[in-house]
Order: structure tokens, then sequence, then C-alpha cells
């Protein structure tokens, strides 16, 4: 895959093309700020990253739309995507065709895939077989599946990433990106097949069975001494708890499965009371002592006062009596004749007669019989408080028998409750001896029978895992990426040496665990990161990925056919004189070993790569202005001014 043309639409519909070479170094040269290294970011964009990394401004103002042209062996892929509101966006338009498709028109441009169909449509154009990443043992990371998600990560070179002694692939500073790089390099190399990676995968799952049978056969093996003790206390606490006869305390011919079998489905029998008729009614009986205790109170209270009444009124009879009885006495004093007639006229003490009758004793007269009249009433008034007092306490004894049995009903529901609640807590016990049942019956109850199982399945998974060993050495990747490092980094020692990079007289070599560039020297390695000088920076970046496209490309492996590199000149001066006879030092010499080298190298490989490089340099040799596909000078820029001019007038 390599690109044929790029571009964006206005708010018009006008659109502003950017079209490259097949199979060629095309050169992109321009002063800052025309838009150069948004050429990259725009590739990036429309070949289904979600991540929007198109710098925001003029381009962004001035963008409705963006295109990419892809062109395969036989036939073409137009991908287009808007310009989103937002930092990320899933959203695209497709259209494939012969090499006859060009590039869209504005109304044509419409939403009709998403990123995810753009990614397995060009995952399937560039023939990425079906082949899933297994991470590391212990890592947290998940399985993967290859796609043109990875193989563009060896297809960038941003101007911040070639100039980095830290990263030497497009994103690497991502951690999980660094992972990635490193889990699919093997592939992309051809180091690494799917047959090979189904290989490891078996392996990997055949040595989890293998030790998971290993960890089963250690813990049968504990078991075994356990087993008898705990199947025994399983049978007691059955028969304690009526779930199993007496006899069966120890199994017979039945078999220890059967009978816990058995515990296990026992359904252990459950009172015909329910718990909530029984509340209802202890409230109904409660409620009736309640009433009953009310009223003996209120009977008690009429009680207690009827006696003190009747207290009272004895207390007050007996004074009466006792006066009735002193005033009798005056009988016993007057004479006989004046007792008749009532007329007293003979003094009692001296029996003289009276001049007038003595009222004094008239008058006593009068009380006794007021008093024996008030006797008399009492007397009645007492027998009739007498009879209610019988009344009411008879009414009581009959109140204290109801409550008497409304105590007795209590008690029996009470006992009624504790054996209902006895119920449940035996139920209890018999569910809980029933999960431990079922614990054991998991467990396995004919261990011996388990364990000649399973040092059968030991001997067969052993069998299995040597076989497999043996494949994976006959087919061993990592001696094969190690063969594609050698390989590699004799390229890039060579290109090194052609773009005279220090310490390029030593072998270099791409380290493909740590990601970077080493120098392998006498004393040691030395890698990319403790290297001096941005010239060499940028070298090795350009040298490793060189030599990663020529292997790709003869190795015809499924990784698109381009590479762009942004600002691979930012160590040297950024524009040439006009005339660079004039002017050629030791800088502008190292710029042009930079391109001379892209040159050879797409040259040498016959149309297999393209190569597209934004830069500020403008070399006037004949075939590096053969190269310049624009040059963004003099007004000329990604974005025209007259858009400019359009856009400040809306």
């Amino acid at each position: 895959m390599q690109i044929v043309s790029l571009g964006v639409f206005n708010h018009s519909g006008q659109r502003r093309d950017v079209n490259f070479r097949l199979g060629a170094l095309n050169i992109l040269t321009g002063k800052s700020k025309t838009g150069k290294s948004a050429i990259l970011d725009i590739a990036e964009y429309c070949l289904g990253r979600d991540t929007v990394t198109i710098p925001t401004g003029v381009i962004s103002d001035n963008a409705t739309w963006y295109y990419l042209l892809a062109q395969f062996q036989n036939d073409r892929m137009l991908i287009c995507r808007p310009n989103p509101q937002t930092a990320s966006t899933g959203r695209a338009m497709i259209r494939t065709g012969g090499l006859e498709l060009g590039a869209p028109e504005f109304e044509d441009l419409e939403v009709n895939a998403d990123t995810d169909v753009v990614r397995d449509i060009l995952t399937e154009r560039l023939g990425i077989e079906s082949f899933t990443v297994e991470p590391e043992a212990g890592s947290l990371r998940q399985s993967f599946d290859v796609s043109v998600r990875q193989a563009l990560f060896y297809c960038f070179q941003s101007q911040n990433e070639i100039a980095s002694r830290d990263v030497l692939f497009h994103r690497q500073v991502d951690n999980n990106v660094k992972a990635t790089i490193k889990e699919t390099l093997p592939y992309f190399l051809g180091t690494s097949t799917p047959e090979q990676s189904a290989l490891q995968r078996q392996l990997i799952a055949t040595r989890r069975i293998l030790q998971r049978t290993l960890n089963r056969i250690r813990s049968i093996e504990d078991d075994l001494g356990e087993q008898d003790s705990r199947i025994t206390h399983l049978l007691d606490s059955a028969v304690s708890l009526g779930v199993l006869p007496t006899e069966f305390r120890r199994p017979g011919e039945e078999g220890v499965r059967s009978l816990l079998e058995r515990i296990r489905d026992f359904e252990p029998t459950r009172s015909d009371m329910d718990d909530s008729d029984i509340a209802i009614r202890r409230r109904g009986i409660e409620e009736e002592g309640r009433t009953i205790r009310r009223r003996l109170r209120d009977l008690d209270d009429q009680i207690s006062v009827l006696d003190k009444l009747q207290n009272e009124s004895a207390e007050a009879g007996a004074e009466s009596e006792y006066q009735h009885e002193r005033l009798a006495a005056i009988d016993l004093m007057l004479p006989k004749s004046s007792q008749d007639d009532g007329a007293i006229t003979i003094c009692p003490l001296c029996d003289q007669h009276l001049a007038r009758p003595d009222e004094t004793v008239s008058e006593l007269r009068q009380l006794m019989g007021t008093l024996e009249s008030r006797m008399s009433a009492t007397e009645g008034a007492s027998a009739r408080r007498q009879e209610t007092l019988d009344r009411l306490v008879g009414s009581r004894a009959a109140l204290a028998s109801s409550l008497r049995e409304n105590v007795e009903e209590l008690d029996a529901i009470a006992e009624q409750e504790e054996e209902i609640a006895a119920d449940v807590k035996m139920r209890e016990r018999i569910v809980f001896l029933q999960g431990r049942v079922s614990q054991e019956l998991e467990r396995g109850v004919d261990l011996s029978g388990d364990l000649t199982s399973l040092r059968r399945d030991e001997r067969r998974f052993r069998g299995e895992l040597a076989r497999l060993e043996e494949q994976s050495e006959l087919a061993d990747p990592s001696a094969a990426l190690r063969s594609a490092m050698d390989e590699i980094s004799d390229v890039m020692t060579d290109f090194a040496r052609t773009l005279q990079l220090e310490g390029s007289e030593n072998f270099v070599r791409l380290d493909p665990v740590d990601l970077t560039v080493v120098i392998q020297q006498p004393g040691g390695r030395v890698p990319l990161s403790r290297m001096g000088s941005a010239e060499n920076w940028v070298g090795y970046h350009l040298v490793a990925h060189l030599a990663l496209h020529r292997w790709f490309c003869d190795k015809d492996r499924p990784v698109p056919r381009f590479v762009m590199f942004d600002q691979s000149t930012q160590a040297f001066f950024p524009e040439e004189v006009v005339d660079a006879a004039d002017d050629e030092n030791a800088d502008w010499e190292a710029v042009r070993r930079q391109f001379a080298l892209m040159r050879d190298v797409v040259a040498n490989l016959d149309g297999q790569l393209q190569i597209i490089a934004s830069d500020h340099a403008n070399l006037q040799d004949d075939w590096f202005q053969e190269g310049v596909i624009e040059n963004w000078r003099n007004g000329v820029a990604l974005i025209p001014e007259d858009w400019l001019d359009e856009q400040s007038s809306i």
C-alpha cells in the first residue's frame, strides 16, 4: 500500500490536493508554518486513528473534510474523514475501486463507515494474517489480533520522534504502544508465523493443563488422609440430626457416595403451624389478657370503695347505738306517772313538782326518736351495699379465673413457639450439613479412582508437551528473530557508515527488546539514549527505519510500503542558500547524505517503497529537485491564501 494523494476540503467545497509519486522519493519542502508536518497527521488520521493530532488553527479552522487515496497492487481505496469538533471521532467514508479511482468531489462526501471498518479493510488488503498475540506470563495485558493499527507504527516519524534519543518508533512514548510494538515486531519481520503462534498457544495451554493436573494430584494426595475422618463426621452428624437412621452411621453395601447423596437430597419436615398464625393468635390472647386485667382493676376499685363505705357505716351505727342507749336511760330516771303523758312536771332528782314542764327531756326524747329512725335506715342501706359487694366479688372471681386461663394459653403458645424455633434451628443445621456434604461430593468421594485417572492424564499431557516443545524448538521464533536482527543490523551498519554517523565504525544493531539502536563497541553496548548529537539521533532513526522497510519489502511482509519522515534535517540548517555550490560545508553535506540515502534505498527497491519527506531543506541538486513534489514558499502552503481570505469574510 502506497499513498496516491491526500487533501483537504474547505467550507465552500474547494479541495486542496497533495499528490505523491508511487515507489519514489517524495520531498515536500517549504518554510515553517505552511502545514508540512500536518501531512503526517492527516495521513495517520485518514488511515484509521481515532485520536486527532492535526494542529488546531489555520488548518482545522478551514478544513471540513480530509481524504487519502491509497493504492494497492491492482486497486485503490479512498478514505475520507470529517474534520471533528472534538479530540476524537470514529466517523469515516470509504470507497473502493480500480486504479482509475481518484479524489472525491465535495458533494459525494458522506459518512458510511467508522474507523473499525477502515482498519478491518486495510488489514485485509495488506494481507495481514489471523495472528493472535499472547502476552507474557504474569502480564496484565490481554491478547489481541495483529492489524494495520500495529503495522502503521513503522510508517511514521514525526518531528519530535525522529530527533529523539529515547524513542525509536512512532508513539513509542506510550507504554502500551511500546509493549505492542515489541509483541508484534516478530510477526511483521516474519520470524513468528501464525502457525508458530498457534503452536505457542498450544504449548502454553498444555503447560497450564499439566500444571493444573499436578496441582490436583497433590491436592488429592493431601486429602486422602483426611477424607475418612471427614466422611465419618458427616455421617455421625446426619444420624444425630435424624437425616439418616442409626444403622447408617457406618457405610455398608449402600456405599459412601449414595449415603452422601441421600443426605444432600434429604427434605426436612416442616411444622404444620405457621409462625405467622401463632404470632397472630398470641397477639389476640395478649390483648384479651390486657382487657381482663383492666376490668379486674375496675372491680377492685369498686369493691374497695364499697368496703370503705361499709366500714364507715358500721362505725356510724355503733356510735348511734351507743347514743341511743344513753338517751334511753332517761326513762329509768323519770317517775312512772310522767312516763305516760309525756309531760315532765317532776324533777327526776328531787321529785319536786316543776312549775313548767322540762323542755330538755322532751328534746332528748325527740332526739332519741330521730336516732332510732336513722339507725333503721342505715341498716337497710348497709344490706343493699353488702348485696352489691357480694355480686362484685363474685364477678371478680370469674375474671380471675379467665385471667388464669389466659396465662395458661400464653404459656402454651410460648411452648409452641419454642418448638417452631427448635424446628427452624434443626432445619438450619441440616442445611449446613447438606452444604458440607455437597462440598465433599464436589471434591470427589472416590479419590483413589480419581488419582489413578489423573496420573494417566499427567502421563498423557507430559507426552503432548514434549512433542510440542520439540516442534517449537525446530521452529524457534527466537532463533529466527536473532537471525533477522543480524541481517537487519548488517544493513543498518552499512547505512550508518554511509551517513558517517558517530560510532558507525563499530557494529550497529537494532535492539528488539528495548526498541532502540545500539552500537556494539569493544567495551560494551552503547544505546541511542547515551549517544550525543541530534545529528546522530536523527541519523540512526533513518538508518533503522530504512533497514526495516528494506526487510519488509524483500520478505514481502504485510506492512504499508511507505514511510513518512518529518523534518529529518532539523539538526542542520533549516534552509539552503540560493547556490549550494558556494556554501557546501559539512552540515549541508550531511543533509545531502540523508536524502541521497533515501534516494538510493528507493531506487534499489525498484518501486516497492515510497518515501515522503517533509523538510525545510531545498537542495539545488537535480536529483533532489526531481524528488520535490511541492515547494511551499512565496505564499504557497497546504491551506491556500484565498481560503484564508474567504474564511475571514465569513
